[in-house]
């Protein structure tokens, strides 16, 4: 694991965000496991909350985070009878079914120092919210924990682009007929302290709409207002336009050398949503996260 020097306390190390989803049934035990129940995720470990939603892992430096779908970190989660039904994981629907995703991050929480995780520290448990053992989803033995050995090192790194990236203009009959047009290259350029895994995640910035992370497309900033266009998106490519660059997941850019600047190339292009887009201005704004390795 390589952590930017820069990176703030606080921050989530790029690079070590995880999904998981499950799913099942629940048995009826009345009055807690019944329809419309929720679900909710516990800190199991016996580590210590270091700041609000992050716990410790055994490990110098880093602490650990789960979140719910919609982003929220479980806060004074300690123990399995916890309370965490204001960031709940969803609801057993009339047939007590459950199906629900999290996401578990590692957080800088100051000077970090190699070790290992400690499995007893990083635990979290999931159930129905005071449901018993044998209804919820598993009292003391349904969790999810983390074990391994961190290495962490510090790099720096700078990067530079383009603060803007113009495309042509193009007329809403083209793009109805073609699909896209108006491809514009543009390129991020890396220099690091030292030798370095590299990988970069794209996403809409504040503002701007996500119209497909799938397919690297990002909608219009208040389209169809103030004279914006809409029906349209701008399509983050590859180099050489044959692919899309997918948002909000990790693309792997390889190896980068000490002291070596590399560069990742990319286009931009207007792409269609269905249609004949309504004519007008096309803004749009992204942000890139590099991690390393």
């Amino acid at each position: 694991m390589a952590v930017a020097a820069n990176l703030a306390v606080g921050s989530t190390i790029p690079g070590t965000v995880h999904y998981y989803t499950f799913s099942g049934t629940c048995t009826y035990v009345p009055p807690a496991v019944v329809a419309g129940a929720p679900i909710i995720s516990c800190y199991y470990g016996n580590g210590t909350e270091v700041m609000p939603g992050v716990y410790s892992t055994g490990v110098p430096g880093i602490g650990i985070r789960l979140r719910n779908a919609a982003g929220q970190p479980m806060t004074n989660a300690a123990g399995v009878k916890c309370d965490t039904r204001s960031a709940n994981l969803g609801y057993l629907d009339a047939s007590l079914n459950y199906s629900v995703s999290v996401s578990v991050e590692f957080v800088k929480t100051g000077p970090i120092i190699s070790g290992s995780l400690d499995p007893a520290q990083t635990r979290f448990g999931f159930g129905v919210y005071d449901g018993s053992t044998a209804g919820g989803l598993g009292g003391t033995s349904n969790y999810i924990g983390l074990s391994g050995n961190v290495t962490p090192r510090e790099i720096s790194c700078n990067s530079t682009y383009p603060p803007v990236v113009n495309l042509p203009a193009i007329s809403a009959l083209t793009l109805a007929n073609q699909g896209v047009g108006g491809n514009t290259p543009f390129a991020i350029q890396l220099t690091c302290s030292g030798g370095a895994i590299v990988g970069m995640t794209l996403d809409a910035a504040a503002g701007t709409p996500v119209a497909s992370a799938g397919a690297g497309i990002l909608g219009i900033t208040n389209a169809g207002t103030g004279g914006m266009a809409s029906g349209a998106g701008v399509q983050i490519v590859n180099a050489s336009g044959t692919e899309p660059v997918p948002l909000q997941v990790r693309n792997a850019m390889g190896n980068i050398t000490a002291n070596v600047p590399a560069t990742y190339r990319f286009g931009a292009r207007y792409i269609g949503l269905g249609g004949t887009p309504s004519p007008g201005t096309v803004s749009s704004a992204m942000i890139f996260t590099m991690d390393y390795q």
